[in-house]
C-alpha cells in the first residue's frame, strides 16, 4: 500500500511540473529527431544536398545550353537563371547562394572555331588536305563564382562538373569536325600533338573584392565562431545556477528587500555575466590566432571591421546571458534549469549550423534554423570573417539577437515578479 500510495504521489508531482515532464519526454524526442536529421546529410556524404546556383547565360548558344540542360538535370543543384553577371556576384557576395556560373558572350562560336582550327592543323601536320590556321584565336573564359562561406569539396565537385560538361562538348564537336574534313585516302602520317587547354577555361574565385578574397571556409573558420557561441551559452550553467541556490538559501529575499525591485538583481547579473562572455569571446579568437597554426591547422583571419566584430560579439553575449537569466527565473531547481538549459543549447546550435553548415542540413532543418539564436550570430561572423561584410549587411542579425536578449529579460522581469521569491 505504501509503495502505491509513493507511485501516486511521485505521479502527481510530476504531472504538476510542466518543467520536468518536458524535460522527460519533450526535450529528449526533440534531441534525438534533431540529431537525426543533422547527421543524415554528413553520413550520406553529402551527395543528396541541393545548392542554389545562378547562372548566366550571356552566351545564348550551344555550349550554354549544354551547361544548363546538365545542371537541370542534377538532383544536387539547383540552377535558377540571373541575367547579369554583376548582379550574380554581388547574389554570391551577400551569401544568398553560394556560387555563380557565368558564360561569356560568343563562347560558342569561340570555341567552334578554336575546334576548326585544332582539327584543320591536326590534319595539315598528317600531311592531308587542309588550310593551316596559325592566328591566335581567343580563348573562353566561363567564370564560377563561389561565396567563401562553401565547403571546399562543393567547389571542387560543382568546377569539376563544369570541367566535364565542356570537356563533353568539345569531344562531340571534334568529331563532328573530323567527320566534316575526313578523306578517304590518307598518305604516311607523323607524330602530331594536340594541345587542347588553351581552347577554354574554366576560372573559379571568390565572390570577395578586397585582400582577403583568398579566405575560404575551413576548420577553424568556421568552428572559432560557432563553438565561440556555444561556450557563451553555456553561461546559463552558473548564471542560473548561482540564481537557484540564492533563491533557495533566502539571499534572493533580503536583496529584494533591501533594493525594493526584482529589477537590479536581474540587471546586475546580466551586466556580469555580459563581461564573462566576451571575455570568452576574446579567448577563443585569440586561441584561434595564435594556438591553431601552432596544431598546424589554419590561422584565424579576421577579414572583417574590428568595430563590426565587437558590435556583433555583444549582440551574441547579450543572447546567451538574456536566455541564461530566462532560464534561471523560470526554473525552480537547479536540475531541471541545467538539464533543460543544457539540452536546449544543443539543439539551438545544431539547428544553428555550429555542426554542420545550414546549407546541408534538410531543408525543414534550414527553416527551423531561422530561428536559432546561434544561426543569426554565426551567420553574422561568416559575412564578417569571409565576405568582409558591412555594417548594414550584419545589422538584421544582430538586431534579432539584440531583440532576442530584450524579450528574454522582459520575460524574466514578469516571471520573477509574479512569483513570491521562496
Amino acid at each position: 500500500m505504501k509503495i502505491l500510495s509513493t507511485i501516486y504521489k511521485e505521479f502527481l508531482l510530476l504531472v504538476r511540473d510542466p518543467g520536468g515532464m518536458a524535460l522527460i519526454f519533450i526535450m529528449p524526442l526533440a534531441l534525438v529527431i534533431v540529431m537525426a536529421l543533422v547527421q543524415d546529410a554528413p553520413f550520406r556524404d553529402y551527395q543528396e544536398v541541393k545548392l542554389d546556383v545562378l547562372f548566366v547565360d550571356a552566351d545564348a548558344d550551344s555550349l550554354s545550353a549544354k551547361i544548363r540542360q546538365a545542371f537541370g538535370a542534377s538532383p544536387n543543384v539547383n540552377l535558377i537563371v540571373e541575367k547579369d553577371s554583376a548582379a550574380a556576384k554581388k547574389r554570391v557576395q551577400a551569401g544568398e547562394v553560394k556560387a555563380a556560373i557565368v558564360v561569356p558572350p560568343q563562347s560558342s562560336v569561340r570555341l567552334r572555331n578554336k575546334t576548326r582550327q585544332v582539327i584543320a592543323n591536326v590534319f595539315a601536320n598528317f600531311g592531308l588536305p587542309a588550310q593551316v590556321d596559325s592566328t591566335v584565336l581567343p580563348s573562353t573564359d566561363i567564370k564560377i563564382f563561389f561565396d567563401p562561406a562553401i565547403k571546399a569539396n562543393y567547389k571542387q565537385a560543382l568546377s569539376g562538373a563544369v570541367e566535364k560538361i565542356i570537356a563533353n562538348v568539345q569531344a562531340d564537336w571534334m568529331l563532328d569536325e573530323l567527320q566534316n574534313q575526313l578523306g578517304e585516302g590518307r598518305p604516311e602520317t607523323k607524330k602530331t600533338e594536340i594541345n587542347l587547354t588553351d581552347i577554354i577555361h574554366v576560372n573559379t574565385a571568390y565572390a570577395s573584392e578586397n585582400k582577403y578574397q583568398g579566405v575560404m571556409l575551413n576548420s577553424v573558420q568556421h568552428n572559432v565562431p560557432a563553438w565561440t557561441m556555444f561556450a557563451m551559452f553555456f553561461i546559463l550553467y552558473p548564471l542560473a545556477g548561482n540564481f537557484i541556490k540564492e533563491r533557495e538559501e533566502g539571499s534572493m529575499l533580503r536583496l529584494r528587500l533591501i533594493s525594493g525591485s526584482q529589477f537590479p538583481v536581474i540587471a546586475g547579473k546580466f551586466a556580469f555575466y555580459f563581461l564573462v562572455c566576451l571575455v570568452q569571446f576574446v579567448m577563443m579568437v585569440a586561441v584561434g590566432i595564435f594556438v591553431m597554426p601552432l596544431l598546424g591547422l589554419n590561422r584565424l583571419v579576421l577579414g572583417g571591421d574590428a568595430l563590426n566584430i565587437f558590435i556583433t560579439a555583444c549582440a551574441v553575449a547579450m543572447a546567451a546571458t538574456g536566455y541564461g537569466v530566462l532560464i534561471g527565473v523560470y526554473f525552480k531547481t537547479a536540475q531541471q534549469a541545467l538539464s533543460f538549459g543544457s539540452v536546449s543549447v544543443v539543439i539551438l546550435s545544431a539547428i544553428g549550423g555550429v555542426w554542420v553548415p545550414v546549407y546541408v542540413m534538410p531543408e525543414i532543418l534550414q527553416t527551423l534554423s531561422r530561428f536559432s539564436p546561434m544561426s543569426w550570430g554565426l551567420e553574422a561572423f561568416n559575412d564578417l570573417f569571409l565576405r568582409q561584410a558591412s555594417i548594414g549587411v550584419i545589422l538584421p542579425d544582430v538586431l534579432k539577437l539584440v531583440g532576442f536578449a530584450l524579450v528574454t529579460l522582459s520575460a524574466s522581469v514578469l516571471i520573477h515578479k509574479s512569483r513570491t521569491v521562496v
